[in-house]
């Protein structure tokens, strides 16, 4: 992808659920990126819950 967005992020979000099996589920955690906040824009399959990282994560 030439640039990160929203549409870039469905892409991703795409292709990760095609590899994820019938029944099971991909946990994603997530930096809290604009592109990554759920939303109108933001299309997440059913089998790709996402988990955001708390606005201070220490390393």
């Amino acid at each position: 992808m030439p640039g990160v967005n929203t549409e870039a992020m469905n892409e991703h979000l795409a292709e990760i659920s095609t590899q994820v099996a019938t029944g099971a589920h991909c946990l994603l955690v997530c930096d809290g990126a604009g592109w990554q906040r759920t939303g109108e824009r933001l299309i997440v399959p059913s089998k790709i819950p996402l988990l955001p990282l708390p606005p201070y994560a220490p390393n």
